[in-house]
């Protein structure tokens, strides 16, 4: 039971265990957010505590690459969260940006909060958002329209309703979708961790032991996630999915011309397969490619100062 939980899934997706970077620790006072001032990213040392492969985490990534801000990547040990401990110690969840400016560290966490706050601090992204509401097909029925709800935070308060309604979708749908699908049989779940076998920081047993255990939990985890949603197919159920995303496209993104706030939550989680058979999979059977090739070039390369490796497959 207690390995079930240290697995939790998608509480924060796939786990590192070590650091990728110095922690970035101030003397200075912080202060917990939802905004950034304007101009306030250029000026400041930005850090990131993330899971390398959690989708969540790949959201912030996105819009701070998008807005080219130059940022620090620090792996977060989910077994001692110690890197948290140091900076968030009442916060257990990634991601957390850290803006450390000249008086203060501002903090920001939750995805849907950073995605925001970066892109009004730096005027970023559409000035507009969708006027379709997300889909609803018989695949998803159990995950959309949601059940449960969720209290979006006054930071998104100058979006439109149906703007909100997609970023909620993101988190009920995309994300349940690529749970079940990324650790659906134990080959697939086996690459998800293989990142934990070139960590440097990991001793030899942590690698073995971890990926062992990670496959074996979350493959289960999924099988239970899968029966919850009533799942038949779970690859096609993805594709269906995804090929509803491209037909709400208003032009090239959601948001017109330019991304808007939820084409950035819908790229993080997609980016978060990155090397998986699920990307070349949905990239074959689904139209989402024109729309993720729009992305990356909109995103463009990456700005952090580190990196940290996925496993074999990537340097």
């Amino acid at each position: 039971l207690k390995l079930i939980m240290f697995f939790r899934p998608f509480r924060r997706h796939v786990f590192t265990l070590g650091t990728g970077a110095a922690l970035c620790l101030s003397s200075k006072p912080t202060r917990v957010t939802h905004a950034l001032d304007r101009g306030s990213l250029s000026d400041s040392q930005v850090t990131l505590y993330q899971f390398e492969s959690c989708p969540f985490c790949r959201k912030a990534r996105s819009v701070l690459d998008y807005s080219r801000v130059p940022y620090t990547v620090v792996e977060v040990n989910p077994l001692s969260k110690a890197e948290l401990k140091e900076v968030a110690p009442d916060y257990k969840k990634v991601p957390v940006l850290s803006v450390e400016g000249h008086a203060d560290t501002v903090q920001i966490r939750d995805s849907k909060a950073i995605v925001q706050a970066v892109l009004t601090a730096v005027n970023a992204g559409s000035s507009g958002g969708p006027s379709r509401r997300p889909p609803v097909i018989p695949a998803t029925a159990a995950m959309w329209p949601s059940k449960e709800t969720e209290p979006m935070g006054a930071y998104l308060d100058a979006l439109s309703d149906v703007e909100r309604e997609w970023i909620l979708w993101t988190d009920r749908v995309l994300v349940q979708l690529i749970v079940v699908n990324i650790y659906r049989n134990l080959s697939e779940s086996s690459e998800t961790f293989d990142y934990l076998l070139t960590h440097p920081a990991f001793s030899l047993f942590w690698k073995y032991a971890g990926h062992a255990s990670g496959t074996v939990v979350m493959n289960v985890v999924a099988m239970v996630r899968k029966r919850k949603f009533g799942l038949v197919d779970e690859r096609q159920a993805l594709y269906d999915t995804l090929n509803a995303f491209v037909d709400s496209l208003e032009g090239d993104f959601l948001g017109g011309s330019k991304p808007c706030r939820a084409d950035f939550n819908v790229y993080g989680i997609l980016r978060s397969v990155q090397s998986f058979t699920t990307e070349a999979d949905m990239f074959a059977n689904s139209n989402i490619g024109g729309w993720y090739e729009r992305m990356q070039d909109a995103v463009g390369t990456s700005c952090a100062r580190n990196t940290i490796a996925r496993g074999p497959q990537l340097a």
